[in-house]
């Protein structure tokens, strides 16, 4: 479906958010990094992890960003915090598509292990890693975000949003995207979604500990291009929204040289 401008702009001005954060309180190290094109980057964006490669241009960067926590806070909005993630993804993914992401392939599947326990953290290593093969560099990019989420110290603020994020009372759901431009079809991205449920409550999700019977873990894999000049005419538009909620929301992964 061709990309509708217009209509983009009506959904961005009529569409429903959370009430506007309280910025007294907002910690040290939130908000929105400056971007550099010519730098690999990572955010922490709401529950969505995002890694560009080099070459997006900043404004781009900054669009995508601003799209991706826009249709983050419409779907919660829409679906509720303690709706069935899959259904916040699909939510999630609707509000991309309106903006300007068009989704190529979206797939869903429920993750599994011949052991009684394991770690969610190791059960999404695989995933990122078949999904993103096809990709040079893109599987290491991730990767290394993953482990630096993993292992940095808990108080640093792109972990504390993250695990804020992420998880739900019993629910997790958390998203991977990495933006990288492709030399034949543009500007692409590759995003993969993970849904926990459990029969506990869900604190720091890549440290929750999976058992047989008693929780699942599934994933949603979906590839997308997205309309650069789509973005750069929203923009001012997404920024306007999104000001208030970026020193909440939003937070540089620091995790040197990707």
């Amino acid at each position: 479906m061709a990309f509708d401008l217009e209509h983009a702009k009506q959904f961005l001005k009529i569409a429903s958010l959370p009430e506007k954060p309280e910025l007294f309180s907002v910690a040290p190290g939130m908000g929105m990094p400056t971007l550099e094109p010519a730098t690999q980057q990572a955010l922490v964006v709401g529950s969505n992890v995002v890694s560009f490669t080099t070459g997006v241009e900043a404004d781009v960067k900054q669009a995508i960003t601003d799209s991706s926590l826009f249709a983050q806070l419409a779907a919660t909005n829409a679906v509720g915090h303690d709706a069935d993630p899959l259904v916040f993804f699909d939510a999630y993914f609707a509000n991309l598509a309106t903006l300007g992401w068009q989704i190529l392939q979206k797939e869903t599947a429920e993750l599994s292990s011949d052991e009684d326990a394991f770690d969610v953290h190791q059960a999404i290593i695989g995933v990122i890693t078949s999904f993103l093969s096809p990709i040079a560099g893109a599987a290491a990019a991730v990767l290394g975000v993953l482990e630096g989420l993993h292992k940095m110290d808990a108080d640093a603020p792109f972990i504390t949003l993250f695990n804020r994020q992420s998880h739900h009372g019993e629910i997790g759901r958390f998203q991977l995207t990495y933006i990288y431009l492709d030399a034949a079809h543009g500007l692409r991205a590759e995003a993969m979604a993970f849904s926990l449920k459990a029969d506990r409550e869900v604190r720091q999700v890549l440290f929750f500990k999976l058992q047989k019977g008693k929780t699942s873990l599934r994933r949603s894999t979906g590839s997308l291009s997205i309309d650069a000049n789509a973005m750069k005419a929203l923009q001012p538009q997404l920024a306007a929204k999104m000001t208030d909620y970026r020193k909440l929301y939003i937070a540089g992964v620091e995790l040197g040289t990707l």
